[in-house]
Order: structure tokens, then C-alpha cells, then sequence
């Protein structure tokens, strides 16, 4: 059997009202998100085709479409919410999210706080 593929989207940017406290929640902050999801890419790249292939930009959109859906408190309730989605929307039997929120604390300062996920299909 061969190992399946991935297709990795890094770094996305993303704006959203996150954290806690209200206060906190009412300037939006900024996250950097990663997700990968397993898919067989040797029908895509046979036909050199989008038709065959999981368009990764629409993966994209829809990541951003989150974000800006709705506030949350938790940076584990971004990583959920996108995983889910990816396993509604796209035929991939398995994705991986990594949710960064950068520059969350003020003191002691720290680059960023992260969540990784990886969820099968039928898992959420």
C-alpha cells in the first residue's frame, strides 16, 4: 500500500476576535494557521487537472470563513472548528491543524501559543 500524500497550507493569517475575557475578545488578534490533510495526489497530477485535485485555495477560504464566522474564547475551539470543516468539505480522510495565537501575552512576552489537532474522518 502506498503512504498516503499530504498537501500542507502553512502560515495562513487570520484575524479573529479570540481570548477570554471580553475586553480581550474586542480588538481582533491575529493567528497563524497551518493544516495539512492526507489525499492521493497521482489522479491530480496524471491529468495536471484542478478537476482532480483539492483545490487549496478554496481549503483556504474556507479556514478564513471560520475565523471570521464567529468570536471564540480558545485557540482549541479555532483548531475544532477548522478541522471540521476540512473533514465536511474536502474528501481527505485525515487533517492535521495547528492554530498559533501570536503575541498572547504581554508579560512575560511570549511569540506565540499553539494548538495542534488531528482528526479523522467521523471523529468530530
Amino acid at each position: 500500500m502506498t503512504p498516503p500524500d499530504k498537501i500542507l497550507i502553512s502560515g495562513m493569517d487570520c484575524l479573529t476576535s479570540i481570548g477570554v475575557p471580553a475586553e480581550e475578545r474586542a480588538v481582533k488578534q491575529r493567528l497563524s494557521i497551518d493544516v495539512e490533510f492526507l489525499v492521493d495526489v497521482r489522479p491530480a497530477a496524471q491529468t495536471d487537472s484542478i478537476k482532480d485535485a483539492i483545490d487549496y485555495g478554496t481549503v483556504a477560504r474556507a479556514v478564513a470563513e471560520v475565523c471570521a464566522g464567529t468570536e471564540f474564547h480558545l485557540v482549541e475551539t479555532v483548531a475544532e472548528q477548522i478541522a471540521g470543516r476540512i473533514l465536511e468539505k474536502f474528501p481527505t480522510p485525515q487533517v492535521r491543524v495547528l492554530v498559533r495565537k501570536i503575541s498572547p501575552l504581554a508579560a512575560p512576552r511570549a511569540d506565540y501559543v499553539s494548538v495542534e489537532i488531528v482528526r479523522p474522518v467521523g471523529s468530530l
